[in-house]
């Protein structure tokens, strides 16, 4: 059985299980839903309510997200303790049943499943994937299907970065300059290319939107955490209201190129009551106990040295303006926890002392991660050595054009968060989350490549226990399941290598010189 990600147990039982258009279910309304939502389109069953159906799904005592999932001759019984559990039991019920489910609409004439005991539970509470909108936004039907994508791999959490220097996703009712001016630019401009595209890029979601995806996610399993970013990667903010930043004379633009650029908030109480502004209409939308507030690659060459930014910092009782970032983050933790929220923030947060009442994402190095959890933090495990994505997928000459690195499918599946950490502290270890940066990647096809297998390695890191990993036998189950992505048209990477479309070829995608071997 090709199961992915690997279930904690699962014995194989003799005979099989024929579903039919007759097949009824008995279960909770709510959760007969899940089943006819996963399960209805690609059988074309309705699934209708019967005391006696042969598709049940039981209330159990069983941990959060766990499940039991019983397929006999005669009946298929799902155990679960929550609406989380029930959908992973009916994922895998799908990768039991052929590819041709996962489809919007039917194809086989009859489908079986093979008789068999599934009894499974997730390793780690944050199983995530960041997809970054800023730099290439992608419009909205396609982060539905991210979500069913991220569904199907019993991810439990998408982390959706809204902002960048280089635009503004977030539709904001009070400043309706962000939308307006901030959400596009006007073109892009790769960072070894000599001139831009010249041609203008942008979109943005409108709060409704939003609260659309935000209830496709929960019905799926998938908690939303949003991220807009201070005090730096505010090209893009400040374009629409200069009045932010530290030098409003010089003109803003959102950014063309890419990378950390010197501009950042004035911090000033002005500035903070956007950012409160922003943040109250951020929580309006997404209910996430966990925001994620950035934090990372903020220069502070505007503020030190500056007269206007030092006495900002002497009047907050702040040794110099060196200080400001550290006292910003503090307030915005505080401001969200007065509100029953956490922050989350990329391990800059804690270049000064641990931020306590923080989760601190570990990016930069595990080392960071370690770091926070021997001084009591909470962490997520998502260092670029094994989780970025826009980073090449192998070495071939013919990859196309990406940010650079490497990460291949195999340097994922090594990863393990709690390295480095004593058992006693492994709670503090919430997670993992692999990251999709989009500087490289304008199209979909281009993120499901760059994300898929890779990401199919890091969801089994995620969901499965270590004991008994091996690379040779995941690649054997990942074989199988590449299966189901090619029913569903997922634009994945073959581990062979990438197809002679999915090249770079010899034009504007070819990898560059300075990234070959």
């Amino acid at each position: 059985m090709n199961l992915l990600p690997r279930p904690t147990s699962v014995s194989v039982e003799s005979g099989t299980f024929v579903l039919d258009h007759d097949l009824r279910i008995a279960a909770p309304p709510a959760w007969a839903a899940i089943a006819r939502r996963l399960l209805g389109p690609g059988t074309g069953f309705d699934l209708l309510p019967a005391d006696d159906g042969k598709l049940a799904i039981v209330e159990a005592d069983l941990p959060p997200e766990s499940y039991r999932l019983e397929v006999r001759p005669d009946k298929i019984t799902i155990s679960a303790a929550d609406d989380r559990g029930v959908n992973w039991a009916i994922q895998t019920l799908r990768q039991l049943l052929p590819a041709s489910v996962l489809r919007p609409a039917p194809t086989e004439a009859e489908l079986a499943v093979d008789c068999v005991t599934i009894e499974d539970r997730p390793r780690f509470g944050w199983r995530g994937v960041m997809l970054d909108v800023g730099r290439h936004f992608r419009p909205l039907p396609e982060l539905f299907r991210f979500v069913d994508l991220l569904a199907l791999h019993k991810y439990n959490t998408f982390h959706l970065h809204l902002t960048e220097d280089q635009g503004w996703r977030f539709e904001s009712t009070k400043y309706p300059k962000l939308q307006e001016l901030a959400s596009w630019r006007t073109e892009t401009r790769r960072h070894l290319d000599d001139h831009g595209d010249g041609t203008p890029h942008g979109g943005y979601y409108t709060q409704d939107q939003l609260r659309s995806l935000v209830r496709y996610a929960e019905q799926r399993g998938i908690t939303i955490v949003p991220e807009i970013e201070f005090p730096g990667h505010v090209l893009a903010l400040l374009a629409a209201y200069p009045e932010l930043g530290n030098h409003p004379e010089t003109g803003y633009q959102a950014a063309t190129t890419f990378g950390v650029f010197p501009e950042v908030l004035n911090l000033t109480d002005d500035a903070l009551a956007v950012v409160f502004d922003l943040y109250t209409e951020l929580l309006e939308i997404f209910p996430s106990r966990y925001v994620h507030v950035g934090g990372d690659e903020c220069p502070r060459t505007e503020w030190i040295g500056n007269p206007a930014a030092e006495q900002l910092a002497a009047d907050r009782g702040l040794p110099s303006a060196e200080h400001l970032q550290r006292w910003f983050t503090e307030q915005l933790r505080d401001w969200l926890a007065e509100r029953g929220r956490q922050l989350v923030g990329w391990d800059e947060i804690n270049d000064e002392g641990l931020l306590d009442g923080a989760v601190t994402m570990a990016w930069r190095d595990a080392s960071y991660g370690v770091t926070a959890a021997r001084g009591g933090g909470q962490v997520i495990m998502a260092p670029t050595s094994h989780t970025y994505f826009d980073y090449y997928p192998s070495e071939a000459e013919t990859e196309q054009y990406a940010i650079g690195g490497l990460v291949t499918t195999e340097r994922v599946h090594s990863l393990e968060p709690t390295d480095g950490i004593p058992a006693e502290l492994h709670d503090r270890i919430l997670g993992t989350q692999c990251q999709v940066w989009t500087e490289y990647m304008p199209t979909l096809q281009r993120v499901e490549y760059m994300l898929y297998p890779r990401a199919c390695a890091h969801a089994e890191i995620a969901w499965s226990d270590p004991e008994g990993r091996s690379w040779d036998e995941f690649s054997e189950r990942l074989a199988g399941h590449l299966e189901r992505l090619d029913a569903l048209g997922v634009n994945y990477r073959p581990e062979s290598g990438p197809l002679p479309w999915q090249q770079g070829g010899t034009g504007h995608l070819r990898r560059p010189d300075a990234h070959r071997s």
